[in-house]
């Protein structure tokens, strides 16, 4: 875990009878982020429509607030600048994740790289090496991927 992460989560943990589940809860958030800020990025060129859609399913999703969405999202963003492995993101959301969560984040993925109004080669296949990763099903990414289509256009 990088310093700047590390201090964020010190920063951020309540009282330390739940400082476990509250450092999970915020890993979590950070590795959701992460891969969403990575297919926005897939094709070299995040959009300010790519950037809302994730900000407002970390916000939905998580229920965080402006500050909290804010900096899970720049250290999101510096961690996807700082490496070319999704391993890391995708290992903590097996460990945290039932595969019902795991499907509606590869649907949020695809929502992702649909918010632009096209689907480059490169979100395409960002999100089935990460839904791979998940062990999500052929039959259920293809289905996320017809979901998220119907719900962005």
């Amino acid at each position: 875990m990088n310093d700047r992460l590390k201090l964020f989560f010190e920063e951020q943990l309540l009282p330390a009878e739940n400082a476990d589940a509250y450092t999970r809860a915020v890993g979590i958030q950070y590795a959701t982020a992460a891969l969403l800020i990575e297919v926005a990025k897939a094709d070299n060129d995040q959009d300010e429509l790519e950037r809302a859609v994730i900000n407002a399913m970390l916000r939905d999703t998580f229920d965080l607030s402006d500050e909290m969405l804010e900096q899970i999202l720049e250290l999101a963003d510096d961690a996807t600048s700082d490496t070319t492995d999704v391993y890391q993101f995708t290992t903590m959301v097996n460990d945290h994740y039932d595969y019902d969560n795991k499907l509606k984040l590869v649907e949020y993925l695809w929502m992702v790289a649909f918010a632009d109004g096209r689907l480059d080669h490169y979100e395409e296949q960002f999100v089935s090496k990460v839904a791979g990763l998940l062990h999500v099903a052929e039959d259920d990414l293809t289905q996320a991927k017809l979901t998220a289509q119907e719900n962005v256009t």
